[in-house]
């Protein structure tokens, strides 16, 4: 049978000022490798809380399994951590069993979890101590380090191909975009454009276009409508649209406006620049 060993366990809380010595419990216990250990930790001493540390031992390098870490909070909820939630310093790891070579074990909870905690109950097993004078454990210790890399270059290969996946899927989206813009009687009529109807209806003219147009209309309806309503008119005067006084307020307006936004866009470039 086996002797009980004597250990002590150190539990940390960030009171908004990191893990300080004097924000730690510690608790002494006594412990048979292989059988299961549970602490409790009153933690409502602590007037705030963000952050929570269990170091399991601090006398030797040791083989730890975690089985459990709960946290109760001040509502009265009490959860049980998932490992996903939790980090370690381990030199191995096969979760829920690390290693550690040296005597300065440590589980870390994810800060979100830790607001507002009231008590602590950690359940767990020393396995085994002394590693560090054991050399396999150091071999195992440099095939663990590479499988760590590993995962960490299949994490970020995940990470990229997802970001490849995300672009891909604008690029769909933004061809699908300009094939609409392409197949548009709108584009075809700037695009198959020529001489003069070239200036009118090119890239950045057609609302000029559209705009001057409206421009000479009202005029031009403007001066019918003070002819037509003035007195005296001799009775054989006859009113008719003049299309050529149209076209010249038109094309006066045209330019006008082009030479406008031409300058507003060369202001605006300049800004940019």
């Amino acid at each position: 049978m086996e002797e009980n060993i004597q250990l002590t366990a150190e539990v940390f809380i960030d009171t908004g000022k990191d893990f300080r010595p004097e924000d730690s419990l510690t608790v002494p216990y006594a412990c048979i490798p292989g059988e299961p250990v549970t602490l409790e930790f009153d933690l409502s001493v602590f007037e705030h809380t963000c952050g929570f540390r269990f170091d399991p031992l601090l006398e030797d390098s040791s083989m730890v399994r975690l089985d459990e870490i709960a946290l109760t909070y001040e509502d009265g909820e009490t959860k049980v951590i998932d490992f996903s939630r939790i980090k370690t310093n381990s030199d191995v790891d096969f979760e829920p069993i690390f290693v550690y070579l040296h005597k300065d074990p440590k589980f870390f909870v994810d800060e979100a979890l830790c607001l507002k905690l009231t008590r602590a109950k950690v359940s767990f097993r020393i396995l085994e101590l002394g590693l560090a004078e054991k050399e396999y454990w150091q071999e195992i210790k440099k095939h663990s380090v590479s499988e760590k890399e590993k995962e960490q270059l299949l994490g970020k290969l995940d990470a990229a191909m997802k970001e490849n996946h995300t672009l891909e899927k604008e690029n769909r989206r933004l061809r699908i975009e300009e094939e609409d813009i392409y197949s548009s009687g709108l584009w075809k009529l700037q695009h198959d454009a020529r001489g003069p109807l070239k200036v009118i209806l090119g890239k950045g003219n057609i609302l000029t276009f559209f705009a001057a147009v409206y421009i000479a209309l009202c005029t031009e309806l403007f001066i019918f409508n003070n002819a037509y309503y003035s007195t005296p008119r001799p009775n054989d005067q006859v009113l008719t649209f003049s299309f050529l006084r149209f076209g010249l307020i038109w094309l006066g307006a045209f330019v006008l406006i082009a030479v406008i936004n031409r300058v507003i866009q060369k202001g605006y470039r300049r800004e940019l620049a």
